[in-house]
């Protein structure tokens, strides 16, 4: 039986994968046309299994080439010295043969490696297509730059040696990096990797259920995606939990083993996808709490904090502003970068210490919405000036101080908070569990009445599609008292506000 694939590349014999032949045959067409490129991708994006792909392919079907895989990855800061040897072991280790074993004389320094190569050729009378992974691992400047201009001369004589194609791959374009000009990146091309589509998502999550019976529920399979943007690695991840961890002996997965796979990859896995992009956003935290909490940041190449984020898969640009494009990286750095209490002893304030939970639990056990949250408005009236910078502070910092207050009452009931899941056709901004139960907590800043209205409907909205018949609007006002509170059936379904 297959499994999800986490650790790459995708071996097809015993993972689950889906083709993307499109793609495939776009590199395969570049080697055929002599072509230099590069393919870049934030990590677990499906890199290694598109260029593992590539090399199955080509000594399938083009048998006069021959593909040599090479990494940088360790490289370090190897110099213009030590850069060559280590290249060459790799070389003969992927040949299958020792450094005497062919008979070729080996190259002196770096500016040798292209005649090498020709030899190389010469001897199997194949084309070569070099392939360097991980290129950015080599952090030394001037052995980078000098390796660079070995690829440029070998690019401008490729039909003479038949070093047919270089493909260089990494994790951040490296044309930031070099001021040198000369680098071969004004002939590349490059290849993007997109995510999974919906359709994509769907596919590899059938095979699952082609070969085992066990199916995916289909508000499952949303929420995998929704929560994934569809990123290659993630899907597999959760996936992989919800069928080995959470539900190894049921004949379906539904939305309360997902919640709690979800909560896991937020809270308690080192996932080293999550954490390469928690700790590389942690390398510029002031610009990235005001995209998670102080709202739009405009995007710049120019800004160096900005761009580095964007190469390593943090945020993109999206029509000008930066954002957060796979919604469980935007939780997981919402839970590293909030803060655990409003100010030095403030979860005190929640409730009163000498008031049992019980008086916020309906008889059957479960929590009375209405009631905590009535008496979180009460919290609001008596700290609001003091915990929200006197009606200063923006929308994130209400959204996570709602977020602990809530979080407070269920860690006594086995609940959990879940901030920006994607539920009912949108994005709710707070979603609370507890047993079987759900709540849709939506957070507005009251900017007019219009707003407010806006606010109504779309919280209607996701009850529809939630099949739940109650919601909450919480609005934070500087314009209005406790009165204000209100109750308003919104096509049918109650919305307190």
């Amino acid at each position: 039986m297959r499994t999800f694939c986490t650790e790459g590349p995708v071996d097809p014999e015993r993972n689950y994968f889906v083709p993307r032949e499109d793609i495939l045959t776009l590199g395969l067409r570049k080697v055929d046309e002599w072509r230099y490129f590069t393919l870049f991708a934030p990590r677990q994006a499906g890199k290694s299994t598109w260029y593992d792909f590539l090399l199955r392919r080509i000594r399938i079907s083009r048998t006069d080439y021959l593909g040599i895989w090479l990494t940088f990855e360790a490289f370090g800061e190897k110099t213009e010295i030590t850069l060559l040897p280590v290249i060459m072991r790799q070389i003969y280790f992927r040949l299958g043969n020792r450094d005497d074993d062919l008979g070729i004389t080996r190259p002196n320094d770096i500016e040798e490696l292209s005649e090498f190569l020709f030899r190389l050729s010469q001897h199997y009378q194949k084309d070569v297509v070099l392939i360097i992974d991980e290129i950015e691992g080599l952090q030394n400047p001037r052995a980078l730059n000098l390796f660079l201009h070995a690829v440029r001369s070998m690019y401008h004589a490729r039909r003479q040696n038949h070093v047919r194609s270089v493909i260089l791959v990494g994790v951040s374009n490296i044309t930031g990096i070099l001021e040198d000009t000369a680098s071969p990146f004004n002939i590349a091309d490059q290849i993007h990797i997109p995510y999974f589509t919906f359709d994509e998502t769907i596919d590899l999550l059938e095979q699952h259920t082609q070969e085992t019976g066990q199916v995916f529920l289909p508000e499952v399979i949303q929420g995998i995606y929704d929560n994934t943007a569809g990123q290659p690695g993630l899907v597999n991840a959760l996936a992989r939990d919800l069928v080995e961890a959470r539900c190894p002996d049921e004949t379906e997965i539904g939305l309360t083993p997902f919640y709690q796979t979800l909560d896991a990859f937020m809270r308690l896995y080192v996932n080293k996808n999550i954490s390469n992009v928690v700790n590389k956003a942690r390398q510029h935290p002031e610009i990235m709490k005001q995209i998670l909490f102080d709202g739009p940041v405009n995007f710049t190449t120019y800004d160096e904090r900005l761009s580095f984020l964007r190469v390593n898969g943090v945020i993109k640009d999206q029509a000008g502003q930066c954002i957060i494009p796979v919604p469980i990286y935007k939780k997981c750095l919402y839970q590293a970068f909030k803060p655990l209490l409003n100010g030095n002893g403030e979860m005190r304030h929640f409730k009163d210490p000498m008031i049992s939970i019980k008086n916020y639990l309906h008889p059957d056990g479960s929590l009375d919405m209405e009631k905590v949250l009535n008496r979180y408005a009460e919290y609001v009236r008596e700290r609001g000036n003091i915990i929200f910078s006197r009606g200063k502070a923006h929308e994130g910092v209400y959204h996570y101080n709602l977020d602990a207050y809530l979080s407070s009452f269920l860690e006594f009931l086995g609940g959990r908070v879940l901030p920006e899941v994607p539920e009912g056709g949108g994005r709710v901004d707070l979603l609370v569990l507890q047993d079987q139960q759900r709540w849709i907590v939506e957070v507005k800043r009251f900017l007019g009445p219009d707003q407010l209205e806006r606010g109504k409907r779309q919280l209607a909205e996701y009850l529809v599609r939630s099949g739940l018949n109650v919601g909450y609007l919480v609005v934070f006002s500087n314009v209005h008292n406790a009165a204000s509170q209100g109750h308003e059936v919104v096509n049918g379904l109650d919305v307190l506000w």
